[in-house]
């Protein structure tokens, strides 16, 4: 039983975190991330998105259009995007989702921009901010009712070269209401 339990303790040291990192080959550093310049995604992007999930998934009205501009502004950038969507009330008639236009402003991180005249928080208005990782741009906002109550939407635009990845999310009180994406090609610079 001695020899057995010797034989546990010299297998649980082969096996420690300590021996194995002694014994693992040297792996190369990853590179580390570039993060783009906001000029990275300026340009007018169109193309099809596509509701995944949640609210409007496998309906006529999952497929639409978005168009998404990105321009300077002073020393941070404009943001404007819609949506073109199936009325599934009416499936002849199309509708504009949404048309939103959003200003950020430089913060001292150039990875991170803030919304120019930021509503308070509690008044139930969108409080965006911006933040590059890369090559995406991911634009957030949150939404905190008086009541306690809140709503977080999260767009992720990657681009690479003349396409813009889209992924969207939005969660209320923590859970899932609608995943979107879709692959935008530019039009403009």
């Amino acid at each position: 039983m001695k020899l057995l339990a010797a034989a546990f303790a010299a297998a649980l040291v082969t096996l420690s975190p300590v021996a194995l990192a002694q014994d693992a080959p040297a792996e190369a550093a990853a590179p580390a991330k570039v993060n783009q310049p906001i000029s990275h995604f300026f340009g007018i992007f169109e193309g099809s998105t596509k509701v995944v999930q949640g609210a409007g998934a496998e309906t006529e009205a999952a497929g639409r259009i978005s168009r998404v501009e990105t321009k300077a502004d002073g020393q941070g950038f404009v943001i404007t995007w819609a949506t073109l969507y199936i009325d599934e009330e009416n499936p002849s008639a199309l509708k504009i989702k949404d048309s939103t236009e959003i200003r950020f402003a430089a913060t001292d991180n150039p990875a991170l921009f803030k919304q120019v005249k930021a509503p308070e928080l509690w008044t139930g208005k969108p409080h965006y901010w911006a933040r590059i990782d890369g090559d995406t741009l991911n634009v957030s906002a949150i939404v905190l009712d008086a009541d306690g109550t809140y709503d977080i939407t999260h767009y992720a635009r990657t681009v690479q070269g003349n396409s813009q990845r889209v992924e969207f999310t939005r969660f209320k009180d923590g859970q899932l209401q609608r995943e979107v994406s879709g692959t935008l090609e530019r039009v403009s610079e």
